[in-house]
C-alpha cells in the first residue's frame, strides 16, 4: 500500500490575497477616488465663482470711474446692459446705479450693482460698490458762480481804468 505524501505549507505562509482582501481594497480605492473627485468639482466650481466675482468688480469699477469722469450720468438705472463683451461673451452683465444725498452738501452717494444675466435658480454673482462723487448740479453752480465773479472782477477793472490807484 502506498500512501501520498500531504502536501506540505510553504515556510512564506499563503501564496495570495483572498477574494474578501481585493474587494475591500477595491472598495477603499473606489471611496477615495469619489472623494477626490468631489474636493476637485468643489475646487472648480469655487474658482469660477471667483472668476466671475473678479470679473462684477472690475465692472463695477468701470462704471463708477466713468460716472466720476462725467461719461456717464449718475440717474438711476435698474437692469442696464453693459455695451461691450465681457469675458467669454456667454453670460451677460447687468447693472444698476442708485444715488442718494449725502449730510455733505455738494457730494452724492453712488452705488453701481453688477450682476451676472442669469435666472436666480443658477445663484448669479452680485457685486455692489459704493463711492461719493461731487454732485454735478453742484459743481456745476460752483464753476457758473466762479465764471460771474471773473465776470464781474474784469468788469470792475476795465471801469477803473486797470490802475490798481
Amino acid at each position: 500500500m502506498r500512501i501520498s505524501p500531504s502536501p506540505r505549507p510553504s515556510p512564506k505562509g499563503r501564496g495570495g490575497f483572498s477574494l474578501l482582501e481585493v474587494i475591500l481594497a477595491l472598495a477603499v480605492l473606489a471611496g477615495a477616488i469619489a472623494v477626490l473627485g468631489e474636493a476637485v468639482r468643489l475646487g472648480m466650481s469655487n474658482a469660477q465663482t471667483a472668476r466671475d466675482l473678479t470679473q462684477a468688480q472690475l465692472l463695477a469699477e468701470s462704471k463708477l470711474a466713468e460716472i466720476a469722469a462725467g461719461l456717464t450720468p449718475s440717474d438711476p438705472v435698474q437692469g442696464a446692459t453693459f455695451d461691450c463683451v465681457v469675458g467669454d461673451g456667454e453670460i451677460g452683465w447687468l447693472y444698476s446705479i442708485s444715488r442718494e444725498n449725502t449730510e455733505q452738501e455738494g457730494l452724492l452717494l453712488v452705488c453701481v450693482t453688477v450682476t451676472q444675466d442669469l435666472p436666480a435658480e443658477k445663484r448669479p454673482v452680485r457685486f455692489s460698490l459704493f463711492r461719493w462723487i461731487p454732485d454735478p448740479a453742484a459743481v456745476a453752480a460752483m464753476e457758473e458762480a466762479v465764471a460771474e465773479a471773473a465776470a464781474e472782477a474784469a468788469s470792475a477793472e476795465s471801469s477803473t481804468g486797470g490802475t490798481g490807484q
